[in-house]
């Protein structure tokens, strides 16, 4: 064969088989772009507007169709091959110079044109050897023909696929309702709980719907008593899009279900049943014996009773019951039991407060809804009340007499016994029972004696004594009352008769008394008391230990004699020893060295009678003759110590340091206020100045530059504040300088002559008063509102927890220390509008209010230390001088608080 002819053929057939290629993979990409466009749309139109299941069949098969027509296009294509004439048109539309060149030449090569003519063999060898030539340098598009459309078309169609899944909830199910149209699938989830059940009537059952998917436009419950009855529907409004609540009042059965956009959740049966509650009730109550109250019974449900009484109860129920018990609140259960007809009992002994409810539930195991508590308080048989009526005080005693003692003593259900127990301090307790007694209108009365001879008292021992009255309490008891300790001392008539103690604490005026308070006071303290009760009691003999040692560095200062300083400095030992185990919490403990200490200082008044009682007061000595008060005995020294040195009580320490930290909060806010105050960036300022120094001269410093007007204000507040004088700022040089300069800036350069506080140094020379001037520099950022307010909001904290503070510590009854934690109070509340001025980017405003906190609290501070000094003069602060910019607020602001207070 001509190789021409070969090479043309083999050119041709190349070109077509790639036009084949392109075709087919186009037709295929075009048909699946339209057959997922289809789908596309179909589902996009079900997804807004929910088709019914008769149009998307319709939409199923329109898309089944489109699939058919598509199918037999491709397979066309596929069995449809390029020619070697329309491959070599292909040519020639790219080359119309070629002319017919290619296309003749693949006549010639396809035979269907035959070179049967003289010389058209030759021409058309010749026509073959032409169109290779064109064939092999022709670069058919095939692709961007038949590929390059159907592709973008799939690749539009493809990413709206995408975006629609990504961007729609519950896209996928869009497409399974387009694929099966039967398919009960829904846009919107629904998860209803509970789904039926049996619930009493009167109940109250909450419905929980959870929707996922698509949000829909409207949840409903549906709700009907019978099949046939229509639907009753209440609409929900759904929380956050995912959960939709609805509470139902049980009344009678029927079925429920909740639709929410397209779904719909299947019917769920609710059963309505009668709940088990108590028809009657009956509680026999048998109180002790001891209390000789007869039983009783009563109806109701809670109900008090004497502690041990035994509650019988008795209950029927509306239904038969399946079980029934006492829940208590604190878990325990307790169960009835059945007796028959539908009667129900239990028995319960009542020991302490509690509270319960019925637990009942019927046959078929169905709960009852009464959750009602009832109360059963169990009232405690109280200690008998006694006391020693006569002779009801300390008393003084020879060692030989006969005490006579009337005791009175009360109980709700009686006395069962009374006993006097008494004993000389230091030794063990002696009890007398009490045989003598008989009741009169509700009150036992007893009498007995102390034979003091069996104690073989001494001069200046003490005994101490109190009644005690048993009740009949069999059950938890007996209950145990005990009366006030009574002393009965043993000393001459010259002596200080006994003081009195029936006031508070701090009205006993001599430590003999005091010291027998803390023993009686402790003696009268329950096993239970609590832990302040002790802390007082400690608290108490501290105090009393510090007027015994105040009397035993005398003693020992003055050369009294050694039996009386060793009496009391065992006194003081004991004491101590007392008052640890009183912050012990340790009752019996802390009794023997009291009442160690108590003998103590009666041995040191033995010893010294000049003591006499140990007053801690001067009207105790108000009695004495001139002729006995003139030489200064050891009690009139210890006396003078007393006045001189104030008591310090363990608060006086939290008041110096709360007094510390009102002025340290008076020095940093008016600080903060006079940064409040300044330019917020740098500015030239220009104020005037006076030095005094010896000589005229000529001074240049450098400091910190400061605005003059406004460090006025600013020094005059901070001298208010800080109630100290100004610091002046010293110059070095051949001749003595004595300037104040203040200016403010934050950057810039300031001159000025005024008074102020400032930094420089500075030279001069001359004679007599001379003025001074200065340049200063300062660099910095401006501090921002933010920061200033951030830092006033922790200054005004500060201020409200000190005045809470300080009003603890004081008395109420202190007016000084009262008004400082009330312009504590106001300069906190100052502080705030300032912090609220500066949010608000209002310098000038908070400055105002700022200059105005740092004022109160340093009048707060002032009247703090005349609270702590002890004087008690006030001052009319609405006097002082203030900055002249503030100074009407300011004055006003004191007056206020002065009439205040």
């Amino acid at each position: 064969m001509n190789p021409a002819a070969e090479n043309a053929r083999r050119q041709l057939a190349a070109a077509g088989r790639r036009k084949d290629f392109a075709r087919r993979l186009g037709t295929g990409v075009a048909v699946g772009s339209l057959l997922l466009l289809a789908i596309l749309l179909v589902a996009l139109v079900d997804y807004w507007l929910l088709l019914p299941v008769a149009a998307r069949w319709t939409a199923l098969v329109l898309v089944t169709g489109l699939l058919v027509g598509g199918l037999f296009r491709l397979i066309t294509t596929l069995r449809r091959a390029t020619g070697l004439k329309e491959a070599a048109l292909d040519v020639e539309s790219r080359t119309p110079e070629a002319g017919c060149e290619v296309s003749t030449a693949a006549e010639y090569l396809s035979g269907s044109r035959d070179p049967s003519r003289e010389y058209e063999a030759e021409l058309a060898e010749a026509l073959e050897a032409r169109a290779a030539a064109r064939v092999a340098v022709d670069d058919a598009p095939y692709n961007r023909r038949f590929l390059l459309p159907t592709f973008a078309a799939g690749v539009v169609v493809f990413g709206g696929l995408v975006a629609f899944l990504v961007l729609a909830p519950s896209s996928g199910t869009a497409f399974l309702r387009t694929a099966a149209p039967w398919s009960k699938a829904s846009f919107t989830l629904l998860d209803v709980s509970p789904r039926g059940g049996e619930y009493p009537v009167g109940g109250q059952v909450t419905f929980t719907n959870r929707i996922a998917g698509r949000p829909p436009k409207s949840v409903e419950f549906q709700w009907r008593e019978t099949p046939s009855a229509p639907w009753t529907r209440v609409p929900l409004e759904v929380v956050s899009n995912t959960v939709a609540y609805h509470s139902l009042l049980v009344a009678t059965s029927g079925v429920y279900r909740v639709v929410a956009g397209d779904a719909v959740s299947p019917e769920y049966p609710l059963t309505a049943y009668v709940p088990p509650r108590v028809e009657t009730l009956a509680v026999g109550l048998t109180p002790p014996a001891y209390t000789k109250i007869p039983p009783s019974e009563t109806t109701e449900a809670g109900f008090n009773v004497v502690r041990g009484s035994r509650a019988v109860f008795r209950i029927a129920g509306n239904v038969p019951l399946g079980g029934a018990a006492l829940r208590f609140t604190n878990g325990v259960a307790l169960q009835l039991k059945p007796l028959g007809s539908n009667l129900w009992t239990a028995d319960l002994l009542v020991t302490n407060d509690n509270a319960y409810r019925f637990d009942l539930t019927d046959t078929r195991g169905r709960p009852g809804i009464d959750a009602t508590t009832h109360v059963v308080r169990a009232l405690p048989d109280n200690p008998p009340k006694v006391d020693i009526a006569e002779p009801g005080e300390d008393i003084r005693a020879d060692p030989e007499d006969i005490v006579p003692l009337k005791v009175v003593a009360s109980d709700d259900f009686g006395i069962a016994g009374i006993r006097i127990v008494y004993h000389k301090l230091g030794e063990p307790e002696k009890v007398l029972e009490v045989r003598d007694r008989h009741v009169k209108d509700g009150e036992t009365l007893a009498a007995g004696v102390i034979r003091l001879e069996d104690l073989k008292l001494k001069p200046y021992e003490v005994v101490a004594y109190h009644a005690e009255a048993r009740d009949n309490n069999d059950f938890d008891g007996p209950g145990i009352g005990r009366s006030p300790t009574y002393f009965i001392e043993i000393t001459d008539k010259t002596s200080p008769p006994p003081s009195k103690r029936k006031g508070p604490p701090q009205q006993r005026l001599n430590l003999l008394a005091i010291q027998k308070g803390i023993v009686a006071d402790t003696t009268a303290l329950p096993s239970n008391a609590p832990t302040n009760a002790y802390a007082e009691m400690a608290r108490r003999q501290r105090d009393a230990r510090e007027f015994a040692e105040m009397y035993r560095q005398k003693l020992e200062e003055g050369g009294a004699p050694f039996a009386a300083q060793g009496a009391m400095e065992s006194a003081v030992e004991e004491m101590g020893k007392a008052a640890k185990r009183l912050d012990q919490r340790s009752r019996g403990e802390a009794l023997p060295p009291e009442e160690k200490a108590l003998a103590h200082l009666y041995d040191a008044v033995k010893a010294m009678p000049a003591l006499r009682n140990l007053p801690t007061q001067p009207s105790e000595l108000s009695q004495q003759t001139p002729a006995e008060a003139a030489p200064k005995s050891p009690v009139d020294i210890v006396l003078e110590e007393l006045k001189k040195k104030p008591k310090e009580t363990p608060k006086l320490a939290e008041l110096e340091q709360a007094l510390k930290d009102a002025r340290e909060l008076a020095r940093a806010q008016g600080e903060l206020a006079g940064r409040m105050e300044r330019p917020q960036s740098g500015q030239p300022a220009q104020g005037e100045g006076e030095g005094e120094g010896e000589g005229e001269g000529q001074g240049k410093g450098q400091g910190s530059g400061k605005d003059s007007k406004e460090a006025k204000e600013a020094q005059r507040l901070k001298e208010m504040a800080e109630r100290a004088k100004q610091r002046e700022a010293s110059g070095q040089g051949p001749g003595k300088s004595d300037s104040k300069e203040t200016a403010q800036a934050k950057d810039g350069k300031g001159q000025g002559e005024g008074k102020g506080k400032g930094k420089g140094k500075g030279q001069g020379q001359g004679e007599g008063a001379g003025q001074g001037q200065g340049q200063g520099k300062g660099e910095g950022e401006g501090e921002g509102e933010g920061q200033m307010a951030e830092a006033q909001e922790k200054l005004r904290q500060k201020a409200e927890q000190l005045a809470e503070k300080i009003r603890q510590l004081v008395d109420k009854d202190s007016k000084q220390g009262q008004g400082a934690a009330k312009r504590l109070e106001e300069a906190s509340r100052q502080m705030a509008e300032a912090a609220k001025a500066l949010r608000q980017g209002n310098r000038a405003g908070g400055g105002s209010a700022g200059t105005i906190g740092a004022a109160g609290a340093s009048s707060a501070a002032d009247l703090l230390e005349k609270a702590i000094s002890g004087k008690p003069e006030l001052t009319d602060v609405s006097a002082e001088e203030a900055p002249k910019k503030f100074e009407g607020q300011i004055s006003e602001y004191f007056k206020r608080l002065t009439r205040a207070e």
